[in-house]
């Protein structure tokens, strides 16, 4: 009797398996199809060959099939020897769904490995999904060895202009503004100077600009370095003719104005027709010759002006430029007597004792 009824039941019990067999993949294939992908992303295009120190770009391309999506994010993993410039680049709509994204890098030794970049579809601050994709490494080229060499490697490169003015009794200083698009300018360096170095940089529509500055020997008749150059692949010489210039307040940099040939002449000038004028009022006997006297005397005492006679406050800092981030050559560790040559909105030119000229704030002046 059991063995009547278990083959009765039999049918049946397999026929409830196979339905819930049937069930449960249906399930799984409506779970997958809800999860279907819908971020497809690809390499655009990279460089065949790069240099080391190169800034060179990498082109992404995504394709988003989905119409409601906040933003892609970028997550990059840890290269060898490669600096990722711009980790969050921007991507950019082309239409249908198509977004593209420019990466920039730069390769510091041969021996290195790109990064893999991790994409994700972004909604309600939340990743939806994501994909990886690696990035090839271009051939990795090293320059050969230039003395003069100032480390930049540019598609265009530009000294706007240029300054030498007096630094002190031996040097010069030499104050460069560089522009240049598609270059590591970041990088520019020089050797064999004592003291340089980058004083300002700043993003331009087109690229990058720095105020380099350099001082050298007041004896150096050129300034002379290299940079290599892509669209003709070899390296480019720079020379420019160290002519110490005159100076004027609304300049950056400048020589001492009391120095000038200019200031000299004026100076003797005024000597000279308070004393003519003096001669014809002792000739003529006449009062209103008096005021011409007065007149050229007190300029030739205010062309002194001890009005510019003023202190600078212990541990004040003394800068290249009168910009906020100027590089600073000079502290002084206590009060000081100094000459106040000029001013730039809140920053005062001034001459130290030593001879040397710079720019500090406003706030560090105290009159004596």
């Amino acid at each position: 009797m059991t063995k009547l009824i278990r083959s009765f039941l039999l049918p049946f019990i397999l026929l409830a398996i196979l339905f819930q067999s049937l069930y449960a993949e249906e399930g799984v294939f409506a779970e997958t199809s809800s999860r279907s992908k819908s971020l497809f992303v690809s390499l655009e295009s990279s460089p065949q060959k790069v240099y080391i120190g190169q800034v060179f770009s990498v082109k992404v391309k995504a394709i988003v099939a989905k119409s409601k999506v906040d933003a892609l994010s970028n997550t990059f993993s840890e290269g060898s020897n490669v600096v990722v410039l711009n980790p969050q680049a921007t991507w950019e709509s082309a239409g249908s769904n198509t977004y593209y994204a420019t990466f920039l890098f730069k390769i510091t030794s041969k021996n290195a490995s790109m990064p893999r970049l991790s994409v994700s579809l972004i909604q309600n601050q939340e990743a939806l999904e994501s994909e990886i994709i690696g990035l090839s490494l271009p051939s990795v080229v090293q320059l050969k060895s230039d003395p003069l060499f100032c480390n930049v490697i540019a598609q265009s490169f530009n000294v706007n202009k240029y300054k030498t003015t007096t630094f002190d009794a031996k040097n010069v200083i030499v104050v460069l503004e560089i522009e240049t698009s598609g270059a590591n300018l970041q990088d520019f360096k020089l050797g064999g100077i004592a003291k340089s170095g980058i004083d300002s940089y700043s993003q331009t529509a087109n690229g990058e600009k720095i105020y380099y500055y350099a001082i050298i020997p007041n004896y150096q008749r050129e300034f002379e370095f290299t940079y290599f150059d892509l669209p003709s692949n070899k390296f480019q010489k720079i020379t420019l003719p160290v002519i110490i210039e005159s100076d004027e307040v609304s300049t950056q940099l400048g020589l001492n104005p009391k120095e000038s040939i200019f200031e000299f002449y004026k100076t003797i000038a005024y000597g000279v027709f308070a004393f003519i004028f003096f001669v014809i009022l002792l000739k003529k006997r006449r009062w209103y010759y008096l005021l011409p006297v007065l007149i050229f005397t007190a300029l030739f005492f205010l062309d002194k002006n001890p009005l510019n006679k003023v202190k600078l406050k212990a541990n004040s800092a003394l800068m290249i430029l009168p910009t906020e981030r100027s590089t600073v050559f000079f502290t002084n560790d206590k009060m000081l007597d100094v000459e106040r040559l000029g001013d730039r909105d809140n920053y005062i030119k001034i001459l130290l004792p030593d001879g040397k000229i710079g720019w500090t704030q406003r706030e560090n002046i105290t009159q004596n």
